[in-house]
């Protein structure tokens, strides 16, 4: 009896080990399966996102009438001559290709942030590729000196990166795009003093340009669409959605507040910009050099700007690092005004069809 009872313990025992082991390796396996199952879930997802996407680009209706991407508007345009900029780029190219092209010029916009922009300055004072730093200063205030107190507002490691171009008569937004005729490259890297692309994202940023050198080429991607309701009439709607311009995957506009462009540009703007763009945007035109900027570029090349996204990361930290940040564009119906820009630059650019080339991500 004592025999037969040690046995059938001995074998539940065994058999309490066997599922013990069963149960540890199903407990060690268990982790990695749920994880391989969720990351299948959504790769599913995600897969089933694109191809809708996809689809929907594929079988969109192609737009027509005056509410179209024809942009044909019932208001007579304006005249510019647009050959004549045409010429004007083509003569500014061939200055342009003398010009250093191993790097590029920071043209950083400010105005009476200064935490704003001596952190700027530090970041993209030690960015690979920058060549100087031109500080665009519309302050009434003198600007700063280096040597003096005020070095925080210059990089301390590298004496004579940064220069203040000053305009002392004009607090306009459109200071930003006045030529400078020292500059050392041929591309110039526009920024806002609140706009910190990272080194590695903004030198890959460079390296675009340099292959769509008459482009614009940037970080933040706009687009325009017709207006919703019939009654609106021959108007465009501002599209700055993250989520819609991801869906459409189009794209037309490049925001200045982070773009390369060639420094020609800044000359075009000043000299071949229709007549009255400029004095649209000082007397409360929304914002909106950077449209007019899109425009006049598109206007001459009929081409597309380039987006070169960076890491859903940064984006991510760029939005909450704005949140109470005060600048123009956190206005109410901010959007709306810059869709009346683009409504009317079409007539002020003199295009019976508007000059702004969409392209896909």
């Amino acid at each position: 009896m004592a025999t037969a009872s040690s046995a059938r313990a001995a074998t539940h025992a065994s058999a309490a080990a066997r599922r013990g082991s069963t149960h540890a390796m199903r407990a060690r396996g268990g982790a990695p399966r749920v994880v391989a199952r969720v990351a299948g879930t959504v790769l599913g997802i995600w897969a089933m996102a694109h191809l809708a996407r996809a689809t929907s680009r594929a079988f969109a209706p192609t737009l027509n009438a005056h509410r179209d991407r024809s942009g044909r508007c019932e208001e007579t345009p304006g005249k510019w001559d647009v050959d004549a900029a045409r010429a004007r780029a083509r003569a500014l190219t061939a200055e342009s290709e003398a010009m250093r092209a191993d790097g590029f010029a920071v043209l950083l916009n400010t105005f009476e942030r200064p935490d704003l922009l001596k952190t700027a300055l530090r970041h993209y004072g030690k960015c690979r590729g920058v060549e100087e730093i031109r500080v665009v200063w519309s302050e009434k205030r003198d600007a700063p000196r280096e040597g003096t107190a005020e070095d925080g507002y210059f990089v301390k490691k590298k004496p004579g990166l940064v220069r203040y171009d000053a305009h002392a008569e004009s607090t306009s937004i459109q200071n930003r795009f006045e030529p400078l005729d020292d500059l050392r490259t041929r591309a110039v890297f526009n920024v806002d003093e609140d706009v910190r692309i990272p080194c590695e994202t903004l030198y890959r940023g460079f390296k675009a340009w340099q292959k769509h050198p008459d482009a614009l080429v940037g970080y933040y991607a706009r687009n325009y669409a017709p207006a919703k309701k019939p009654s609106d009439g021959c108007s465009w709607r501002y599209v700055a959605n993250e989520f819609q311009l991801w869906w459409s995957g189009k794209y037309s506009i490049i925001l200045t507040k982070a773009a390369f462009m060639d420094q020609k540009y800044l000359k075009l703007y000043k000299e071949h910009l229709p007549d009255g763009v400029r004095e649209y945007i000082d007397k409360g035109g929304g914002n909106c050099e950077d449209i007019a900027m899109q425009f006049l570029i598109s206007s001459i090349t009929r081409e597309a700007p380039v987006y070169v996204p960076a890491s859903l990361m940064y984006y991510t930290k760029a939005k909450l690092g704005g949140v109470g940040v005060a600048g123009i564009s956190s206005g109410a119906g901010h959007h709306l005004k810059r869709g009346d820009c683009i409504t009317d630059f079409q007539t002020m650019f003199g295009a019976e069809h508007i000059p702004l080339v969409e392209t896909y991500q």
